[in-house]
């Protein structure tokens, strides 16, 4: 099966000479390992990703969040639980710190991923700076953070274990606000109703979930994000949340 990977932080980073680390690899490995499945991974952008699951081209990505739209031609398989923060500057905390004051000032921008789903508040807050020509739309989360560091935007949204890799460089000049604490969503694994056969995914299905329950997904989440961190974000069978 092909599966669509792409950069966010400590979900999929580039090391070194271009090797991609992160949980959704090392997920991606682990279920490989443990079903016998060929999985064949590539990264691609969030927006091709979700266009190629959508017209058959695609079978399986990572970190995906249902929506009733989504739900027509793919199986959500949960194993993630965050929400996003606004990452902003420093010197704009103390005037543009709230949703309400930054949407009050129009010389602030903000960066945002194409065909991501930040959640309900912020995305109803993101289609109101739309309204008014302030929001850059890029490509993925890399893209997101130059535009942030080199200026041209006052914010973006982040969830705080994405920026694990880059934590020292990002907070030296940025703070989190929480911004949006009922936008908890759960992320997981998204498979092709069309592509993936109904065996396949009641196997793929199968190992997930041990891979919860035995301990592995806790070592893959400790390694990237440290226990503190990956206690707040693994998904927990009976977790409510609110989709976007």
């Amino acid at each position: 099966y092909s599966v669509g990977l792409y950069e966010f932080g400590a979900l999929l980073y580039k090391a070194g000479s271009d090797e991609l680390r992160g949980i959704d690899k090392d997920l991606i490995d682990v279920l490989a390992r443990r079903s016998s499945c060929v999985l064949q991974t590539r990264v691609e952008s969030r927006l091709r990703i979700w266009q190629q699951l959508g017209n058959g081209t695609l079978d399986i990505t990572v970190s995906g969040i249902s929506t009733p739209e989504r739900e027509q031609f793919a199986l959500f398989l949960p194993y993630l639980s965050t929400r996003n923060h606004a990452l902003i500057g420093r010197s704009l905390a103390a005037s543009a710190g709230s949703p309400a004051q930054f949407l009050a000032d129009p010389s602030l921008r903000v960066a945002a991923v194409r065909s991501f789903k930040y959640g309900p508040r912020i995305d109803g807050w993101l289609a109101q700076l739309r309204a008014q020509g302030r929001v850059d739309e890029v490509a993925d989360f890399p893209t997101a953070f130059k535009v942030l560091m080199a200026g041209r935007v006052a914010m973006m949204f982040a969830h705080p274990m994405v920026i694990e890799p880059w934590r020292k460089q990002m907070l030296s000049e940025h703070v989190l606000l929480d911004w949006a604490p009922e936008d908890t969503v759960v992320a997981g694994l998204v498979l092709s109703g069309s592509r993936v056969s109904a065996a396949d995914q009641v196997l793929l299905r199968r190992h997930l979930e041990n891979m919860l329950t035995d301990g592995e997904f806790d070592q893959i989440l400790r390694q990237h994000l440290g226990p503190d961190m990956a206690r707040r974000v693994r998904y927990e069978t009976g977790r409510t949340s609110r989709q976007p």
